[in-house]
């Protein structure tokens, strides 16, 4: 009975020095980086950063949709919107934001330094991976749907009705479109 106590200490000891070390690597991780042409700042994803919900110092955050406060994106083709509602974009630490697309948007491929996970909240969305935008290439996303794009994988968007996608992820958050040509903040 005696040595059944003693090894059930050991796996509890075991176990919790495993979880610090494990949070202790995790916390000390740099983000991504990329050996492909710098992003384009981050700044440019969203107008003001002031926009965003999230008071400074935040430890509980609790949003209505009254209180987003919509902007233009400059950095994605004219049409969609955007709001942060948490972190900050051209650093290192978590974010939140949204953004709303048009009907019949298309947003051309592109790709973003670090992982970026999408669920849509309203309306649908068509998402497909590769160099260009090929409608025959992409999968229907319904309302609920989730997407997890890996750093660096290019991938592009079209709509058919008005969606609304919520993005979360750990920034400096930015984009590259494949063909500079198609890159809004250069006309």
């Amino acid at each position: 009975m005696k040595s059944i106590n003693i090894a059930r200490k050991a796996a509890v000891l075991t176990f919790a020095i495993g979880t610090v070390l494990t949070s202790a690597a995790c916390a000390g991780d740099p983000p991504a980086t990329t050996d492909r042409v710098p992003p384009a700042s981050a700044v440019q994803v969203q107008a003001s950063a002031a926009d965003q919900v999230q008071p400074a110092g935040a430890d509980h955050v609790m949003v209505t949709p009254a209180e987003l406060k919509w902007a233009d994106a400059p950095s994605l083709p004219p049409g969609a919107k955007v709001t942060l509602i948490e972190g900050q974009l051209d650093q290192p630490v978590p974010f939140t934001l949204r953004l709303q697309f048009p009907a019949d948007y298309q947003l051309p491929a592109h790709w973003h330094p670090s992982t970026e996970h999408v669920t849509v909240l309203s309306g649908a969305i068509n998402m497909g991976q590769g160099d260009t935008l090929d409608k025959a290439k992409t999968t229907a996303l319904p309302t609920g749907s989730l997407v997890i794009v890996p750093p660096n994988t290019n991938h592009f968007l079209w709509t058919t009705e008005e969606a609304t996608v919520q993005v979360h992820g750990v920034g400096p958050v930015a984009i590259t479109y494949v063909n500079p040509a198609d890159d809004p903040r250069t006309k």
